[in-house]
């Protein structure tokens, strides 16, 4: 078992970045005792080596079974209802302004930059020399935007890697619902290239009207989505003149933490009701189809994470709309100038 355990360690940590000085510095100044550990269903079968790491430094570890959607969804509650110091959160960079108890952020970036390397010459194939391109990284890959961005100029393409965002603690770097990388150089760009995943690759489509391209080093390919999202932004047009002959609304607020947007949920609400429809504000942890079909609203308006719009909606009977979504449907927003906007998926 030892044998199994070590070939285990070591591939961990042959694959992911981990600071273990800094975590050790975490628990000796936190004086943490026992801790919650938080991992997202990719990152799970690095536990037994976290567990062990802090079992050896006589830390109680515990680990959440619960569903991790990223840095929006820590789990607070749960490290409270077990009677934890904090918490080790795996997968993401911090997203949320302040911690409600001390959390130590492994962002597990990889350690190994060749899967991407061996991509720039499809990538410089298919984007073309003498382009500048804006380039988003989700935090698995940051470590090695600059490497990657150096090898792009090389070939010919001048790369450039957007400030910081709210949300986002790097510069180049993109979340779910964070592309201020992308929008703060949309006039400079010819097109975008999102290192991730297609559901980045989507959201940043939806922001911007120039191409988007997304590399996915794990699989070796490289993809244009914006097609994609032009028949998505149909659908949504659909839904929002659904919403619009709507009587009877909810606004759903987020209860997660980095998902709270009561002053949004209340300003949306004053809108819809000065615009002739009947309001009530609803809370929503993990949102399901079973929830919202069993309620008798004709329409929603979601204030928590706005890809449960985008990803989730065919789920659902009822629109759910966006705020921004909302708002073209009460005339306060124009669609033409809201889609391809860093506004569309802000709340």
């Amino acid at each position: 078992m030892n044998i199994i355990f070590k070939l285990v360690e070591k591939f961990i940590c042959r694959m992911y970045k981990i600071d273990f000085d800094s975590l050790d510095e975490w628990i000796k100044e936190k004086s943490i005792k026992r801790v919650l550990i938080q991992v997202p269903l990719g990152l799970r079968p690095q536990i037994p080596l976290i567990a062990k790491y802090l079992k050896d430094r006589n830390v109680e570890a515990i680990i959440s079974t619960g569903k991790c959607w990223g840095a929006c969804d820590i789990a607070y509650w749960e490290a409270e209802a077990i009677g934890a110091d904090g918490i080790i959160h795996m997968g993401h960079a911090r997203f949320v302004d302040y911690d409600e108890m001390p959390v130590f952020y492994i962002e597990c970036r990889l350690a190994d930059p060749n899967p991407l390397l061996e991509m720039v010459d499809k990538v410089s194939e298919v984007i073309g020399e003498g382009k500048v391109v804006g380039i988003g990284v989700t935090i698995q890959w940051v470590e090695f935007l600059d490497l990657f961005a150096e090898k792009l100029r090389e070939r010919g393409i001048r790369i450039l890697a957007g400030k910081r965002g709210f949300k986002t603690p790097y510069r180049g770097q993109v979340v779910g619902c964070d592309y201020t990388c992308i929008w703060s150089v949309k006039d400079k760009i010819d097109c975008s290239l999102i290192i991730g995943s297609r559901f980045h690759g989507i959201g940043a489509s939806l922001t911007t009207s120039k191409p988007v391209y997304v590399i996915d080093p794990e699989l070796k390919k490289i993809r244009e989505v914006s097609s994609e999202v032009k028949e998505l932004l149909k659908c949504r047009y659909a839904w929002i003149e659904v919403f619009r002959n709507s009587r009877r609304i909810g606004v759903l607020i987020g209860v997660k933490p980095g998902q709270r947007k009561i002053h949004t949920a209340y300003r949306m609400k004053k809108i819809l009701e000065e615009s002739g429809k009947e309001v009530d504000l609803l809370t929503v942890d993990e949102l399901n189809a079973d929830q919202l079909d069993n309620l008798p609203y004709e329409g929603y308006v979601n204030t928590a994470c706005p890809r449960l719009s985008i990803e989730d909606q065919m789920k659902f009977r009822t629109p759910l709309l966006l705020p921004s979504e909302a708002l073209i449907a009460c005339g306060k927003f124009k669609w033409e100038n809201t889609i391809y906007s860093s506004r569309y998926l802000i709340s």
